[in-house]
């Protein structure tokens, strides 16, 4: 047990390290572009997460979970359009950019709580101009998962993927309503539970506000 749980801080430790190493490596990114414009976000965001095997009374549905959790998410983007001695990108109707995030979701379950936090850094493409009147995006991008179901002692950090399609409309000079963003993912090597084949699909919408700085 003693070992076990020294394996588990082991692996913890190194997934947070990961997770920490990408933050200055979208700062150096950010540094290093220029003529770029950034845009600054915070979203409402439900998110069902799939598990096998950890229902304490199986249903209709038999042993697996299927619940929706809320929290907030927050995080940045930049669409490059020009690197320094590289000239202008020539991208015709796109944007190229990046975007870095995370997200703080919760939910009370079987008299204990669920708690998941996710921290993920994508590519993203942005169409330049407008379609009905709002700007479509797709993104996919890799990170890592902060899971603890309920009545666990321990968090699980698996990497995770995700991709998502989203819509923003300009509704100030500045300021843009993310009308919303659907997403789909996975946590690699994520298993819980007594179930045979422990699922770990996400799907999450969002809505919320964009601030864009030029």
């Amino acid at each position: 047990s003693v070992r076990q749980n020294s394996s588990q801080k082991g692996t913890s430790m190194k997934l947070r390290s990961i997770a920490l190493a990408l933050v200055p490596a979208l700062t150096i990114a950010l540094a290093s572009a220029a003529h770029a414009q950034l845009g600054a976000y915070v979203t409402f965001n439900a998110q069902q997460f799939t598990q096998d095997g950890i229902y304490a009374n199986p249903g209709v549905h038999g042993n697996v979970d299927r619940p929706w959790l809320y929290g907030p998410g927050y995080g940045i983007y930049y669409n490059v359009t020009h690197l320094p001695k590289l000239g202008a990108l020539k991208t015709g109707p796109f944007l190229v950019g990046i975007d870095g995030r995370g997200e703080t979701l919760r939910l009370s379950e079987y008299g204990s709580q669920l708690d998941r936090q996710d921290g993920l850094f994508s590519l993203r493409l942005a169409t330049k101009n407008q379609f009905m009147g709002t700007s479509p995006y797709i993104q996919g991008g890799f990170g890592i998962g902060h899971t603890r179901v309920p009545f666990a002692a321990h968090y699980s950090n698996n990497f995770i993927y995700q991709f998502s399609l989203g819509f923003d409309r300009k509704i100030g000079h500045n300021l843009d309503w993310r009308v919303v963003e659907a997403s789909a993912g996975s946590l690699a090597n994520y298993t819980t539970g007594s179930g045979p084949n422990p699922s770990n699909y996400m799907v999450t919408l969002s809505t919320g506000l964009v601030y864009r700085l030029r």
